[in-house]
């Protein structure tokens, strides 16, 4: 069973809709430096042999170790926490134990791996060292993402049939799932009845999981909703910076006929992305803004991480705003640091473990 709301719970939801709803004034935007601390640079190990094409789902393990996903490849792999390669799963198909391309990675409390992928209509569990373990179907749901909460796992995907109909891009369900089994479904996305913005994403999207909560931030459009244990709808956080650019309304059919490329890509260059929430020492909000790259104006779209905002996750309240990453860097994710793959396009794959400074 899904536990019910605490009081506290309640408590620190009412301090987030109320600071939420203050003028964003006083925010410190400052130097990466000064915000982020280096702790060490990490690099991924090869196997000459089956090389990582490109780092996708990244996820900080609680023995201090991660789990990495390939982007290209149907491979997920476990590295220790020094960067040394420890398994690799996966090849390409159809099949039982295939993938044709990974979305989501998690790691349960149990120690088990569970990784999605939309078109297999299962989700994959692996032991903690990716061994096969169990197929559990799915019926019914696309699944993008999975997460862990608490002892379960939520997943994240519209209907099949939504997604046939060429509606998932508008926003699908979180499924928390306990014993084999769906408790609930929530969240409805502020972009569903938004003509093109879902397709307008690069697959963006944020979710991140502190305590008993899920922060979920639609790519485009502040705030960031929040969902208890329970699955029910306890308050929002964040506020967009004035240098934000928000994306503007579309018309249907604004890009039908031979001029509808050069439309997209026109637009490309006028609005700002949330492409991910992390959270970062446990007490901290990491909101990673983006643009999608006008080099590839077509799907799939690639994000370009430009900066980060940081939020005292209890309070609501906005630390820090505008503060630029280093070029050419991607937030990979959080957890006890900010983890920040230095290049992404090539490797040697180097990781940038950085601390969070609060307070100077």
């Amino acid at each position: 069973m899904a536990p019910t709301p605490s009081a506290a719970t309640l408590v620190v939801a009412a301090g987030l809709l109320a600071s939420c709803e203050e003028p964003n004034t006083t925010v410190a935007s400052l130097p990466f430096d000064e915000v982020f601390q280096l702790a060490e640079v990490v690099e991924l190990g090869e196997d000459p042999s089956d090389s990582v094409a490109e780092v996708g789902v990244f996820l900080e393990r609680r023995n201090g170790g991660f789990i990495v996903a390939d982007r290209l490849l149907p491979r997920v792999r476990t590295y220790l926490e020094t960067g040394e390669l420890e398994a690799a799963f996966g090849r390409f198909g159809s099949g039982p134990w295939e993938f044709q391309g990974i979305d989501g990675v998690t790691e349960m409390a149990s120690g088990r791996i569970v990784v999605t992928s939309w078109r297999n209509p299962w989700l994959t569990y692996l032991s903690s060292g990716l061994m096969p373990d169990t197929l559990l179907p799915i019926r019914d749901q696309a699944i993008f993402d999975v997460i862990a909460l608490g002892p379960d796992i939520v997943l994240y995907g519209p209907g099949r049939e939504r997604l046939a109909t060429g509606e998932g891009d508008e926003g699908g369900l979180y499924h928390r799932f306990v014993d084999g089994r769906i408790a609930w479904s929530r969240w409805t996305s502020p972009i569903s009845d938004k003509p093109y913005w879902g397709g307008l994403t690069g697959g963006a999207g944020g979710v991140a999981v502190a305590g008993d909560s899920l922060f979920i931030m639609t790519a485009l459009l502040y705030p960031a909703t929040i969902l208890n244990g329970a699955g029910d709808s306890v308050g929002t956080i964040g506020t967009p910076s004035p240098s934000f650019r928000r994306i503007p309304e579309i018309e249907r059919g604004a890009f039908a006929g031979t001029q509808g490329g050069a439309r997209v890509r026109e637009l490309i260059a006028t609005f700002d992305l949330v492409p991910r929430i992390d959270v970062v020492d446990s007490d901290y909000l990491a909101f990673t803004l983006g643009r999608l790259d006008e080099a590839m104006p077509f799907s799939p779209f690639r994000v370009i991480h430009t900066a980060l905002e940081i939020y005292d996750r209890h309070s609501g309240a906005k630390l820090y705003e505008d503060v630029a990453l280093p070029e050419g860097a991607k937030v990979l994710g959080g957890g006890r640091y900010l983890y920040v793959l230095m290049n992404p396009d090539m490797p040697p794959w180097r990781i940038a473990k950085y601390r969070l400074v609060v307070g100077g």
